[in-house]
């Protein structure tokens, strides 16, 4: 699936805390992944001017189940980064335990792993755009319409789509892209992460989709905490609160995702 760019920089930001050192726990557990998506950092605050980002790569970290508990190693070439070396098992409802120590304190925090997401229906799986060479006549291309992607949702669930372009050498859409293209969080060219949604649908406009070829659609379960560490951060920027935590004793989020993976084919139709 890939990690979620949700927190980078958001503790580096203007945002108003009491002045305070504290830990930054980023903790994401995958069903089917491998545990390799736990970053621990530092912040320090003095009233609204914060700095941080250094590395912390002297934990103990220890990841705990209902019966079993792991202790994560860390990744000497990617400082802060602690990875477990066994295949984990998890199922919908199991419930894991973050604890972290440090030289002068102890972090912890508790997810659940959410349940399966339901099957989702999509209104087309091929979509087909005209290839053209130059913007006069891009402007007069006739785009297809916005692939619908919907679910039975009652109860409200929160969910959220990485729409990802997995071709190694895409062609671009868009006459005269960018000559500067860079790769996306992930590794791909285009990736574009929704919001959490507790809809039932979803529409795909084409006009966001910045090249042709295979495109992978991980259909996302998330946890009450995620949304609202995402709601804390997309907050108005007049209100300056604090991002949302579930960090005992620090700041940043331990939580679990289940997902499912769909794919949509754009393909070039050449005049």
């Amino acid at each position: 699936m890939g990690f979620i760019p949700l927190l980078t920089g958001c503790f580096e930001s203007d945002m108003v805390f009491e002045d305070q050192y504290a830990p930054v726990v980023e903790a994401y557990l995958y069903v089917d992944k491998e545990v390799d998506n736990i970053q621990l950092s530092s912040m320090i605050s003095f009233g609204t001017d914060s700095s941080g980002g250094e590395k912390i790569t002297d934990a103990l970290m220890v990841l705990e189940g209902e019966a079993d508990s792991w202790v994560l190693s860390h990744d000497e070439s990617t400082p802060g980064r602690y990875y477990m070396e066994k295949h984990l098992e998890m199922v919908p409802g199991d419930t894991f335990r973050l604890r972290i120590e440090l030289e002068e304190e102890s972090l912890s925090a508790i997810t659940v792993i959410p349940g399966e997401p339901p099957a989702v229906s999509m209104s087309s799986r091929s979509i087909s755009i005209p290839k053209v060479d130059n913007m006069m006549d891009f402007k007069n291309v006739v785009m297809p319409d916005p692939v619908e992607l919907t679910w039975n949702n009652p109860g409200a669930k929160y969910y959220f789509l990485n729409i990802q372009n997995i071709e190694s050498y895409p062609i671009p859409i868009m006459p005269d892209p960018p000559e500067n293209s860079r790769f996306a969080t992930g590794g791909f060219l285009f990736q574009m992460i929704t919001q959490p949604t507790n809809d039932s649908y979803y529409f795909i406009d084409i006009r966001q989709l910045e090249y042709f070829g295979t495109h992978r659609i991980v259909f996302t379960s998330v946890n009450d905490e995620y949304v609202y560490l995402y709601n804390s951060l997309n907050q108005d920027t007049r209100e300056l609160n604090e991002p949302y935590t579930n960090i005992e004793n620090g700041l940043g989020i331990f939580t679990a995702f289940n997902s499912d993976t769909l794919y949509l084919e754009v393909l070039p139709v050449y005049q």
